[in-house]
């Protein structure tokens, strides 16, 4: 896989999942035998790995300076 940078890779998956909860909103019930309770857990996974991405992309944009 390329080692891409950019702040448009680190913030892809919390756009897309952002957008999917956007389109299925009306259809989310937050009980955990419902799917929209997994849809709202993978929205809070893809929040936590845009985070880090975005810190170590700051990281290495330092280090190239």
């Amino acid at each position: 896989m390329k080692n891409r940078k950019g702040i448009r890779f680190v913030l892809l998956p919390l756009a897309l999942t952002i957008c999917l909860y956007i389109v299925f909103y009306s259809r989310i019930a937050c009980k955990p035998s419902d799917a929209g309770f997994w849809f709202i857990f993978a929205l809070g996974m893809s929040v936590g790995i845009a985070l880090f991405r975005f810190i170590q992309w700051l990281n290495t944009k330092k280090d190239e300076q």
